[in-house]
């Protein structure tokens, strides 16, 4: 029986049917034909199932996994224990490979059997596309060894463009051999981050390829998108999970000093997606009591807030962290509404905002 060279796990649920399509429509027509295609239907309500049943009547390729609701993680995990390939990658079901991407990355790994290939995506709002900034990356460099550090302090950096589980090729064996799966208790949140800072704490080889390969597409219904307080609270729990591995890594001042920065951008998020959203109907009385408590649950908020590591935030973000800090929720209140108006145009409209 022929080795299958990829696996490609897409967890699905409430995947708006247009996207959907379009996402497995570039994943049977990929140039590389020798792929796996594991669609997990992640216990999903509406059509999705059915959909992903029709795919695999017209393409063996194809496995539908049909499952009770558990969330992201455990879904990408089923993905993966089901999986043949030799190397395995996540793809969100509403986002799309460029056709060509199987073929560039197994490009990297046919002849030397790297553990990871990364590679870049591009975000998509509307019809616009924005590429994102990868200048601190070297097209075709491999990181052995103890270079692979940096990927790990790159899952840290907001502005890294690498802090997903997707757009990487992993070799299977090496997730199996390492036990690296996502932790099922993080349904949602920053389970992505937290399974980074795991496998490249284990990885010996990293290469990068400066490629396009992924299209994250902005989906205003997404659980990304809507408030929702258990998502704040699972994200926040990720961060201890990642403080945790941090703290049994070996001289990693640099990357306690990248996750209290990135712990800014977990409070900022928090305010204004989360608490202060529009899409949050309570009262702005009850607003700025729930988002107080956050504030004063954890302690790694209160000293991420005291230590105030910047690094290269942005300046509006920066605004608004100093308006946090002081309690001016008003003003971040004015902001969240504001942003989000921000986000229905560029949707609407395919602008990018900053």
């Amino acid at each position: 029986m022929k080795l299958i060279n990829i696996s490609i796990v897409v967890p699905i649920y409430k995947v708006p049917i247009k996207l959907l399509r379009n996402n497995i429509e570039h994943l049977i027509n990929q140039s590389m034909k020798n792929i796996e295609i594991i669609l997990v239907d992640d216990g999903s309500p509406d059509e999705c199932g059915k959909i992903c049943d029709e795919y695999a009547k017209k393409d063996n390729r194809i496995k539908v996994i049909h499952k009770k609701n558990m969330g992201l993680s455990a879904a990408r995990n089923t993905g993966v224990k089901n999986a043949s390939g030799e190397y395995v990658m996540f793809l969100d079901g509403d986002d799309w490979l460029e056709l060509k991407s199987c073929e560039w990355l197994y490009d990297c790994v046919k002849d030397k059997k790297y553990d990871i290939v990364d590679a870049c995506l591009v975000k998509q709002y509307g019809d616009a596309i924005y590429e994102a900034d990868y200048s601190k990356f070297i097209d075709g460099k491999v990181y052995n060894d103890d270079e692979v550090k940096f990927w790990q302090i790159e899952m840290l950096d907001f502005n890294g463009n690498v802090s997903s589980a997707n757009a990487k090729l992993m070799r299977r064996s090496f997730l199996l051999e390492n036990n690296i799966f996502h932790d099922e208790q993080l349904k949602f949140g920053a389970e992505g981050i937290e399974f980074g800072i795991r496998l490249y704490g284990k990885a010996k080889s990293v290469v990068f390829i400066k490629k396009n390969i992924y299209h994250y597409v902005y989906n205003s219904l997404s659980i990304t998108e809507v408030f929702n307080e258990e998502n704040i609270n699972l994200t926040l729990q990720s961060f201890k999970k990642i403080k945790k591995t941090i703290s049994q890594c070996p001289n990693n001042n640099e990357l306690l000093n990248k996750y209290y920065n990135r712990m800014l951008y977990v409070i900022n998020t928090a305010a204004i997606s989360g608490y202060f959203s529009p899409t949050n109907n309570e009262s702005y009385k009850i607003k700025k009591q729930k988002y107080l408590n956050y504030l004063n649950s954890d302690e790694d908020i209160k000293k991420a807030l005291n230590l105030l590591i910047f690094d290269d935030m942005p300046f509006k973000r920066k605004i608004v962290i100093y308006l946090i800090k002081f309690k001016m929720f008003k003003m971040v209140d004015l902001i969240a509404k504001i942003r989000y108006k921000q986000k229905c145009e560029r949707n609407k409209n395919g602008v990018m905002t900053t």
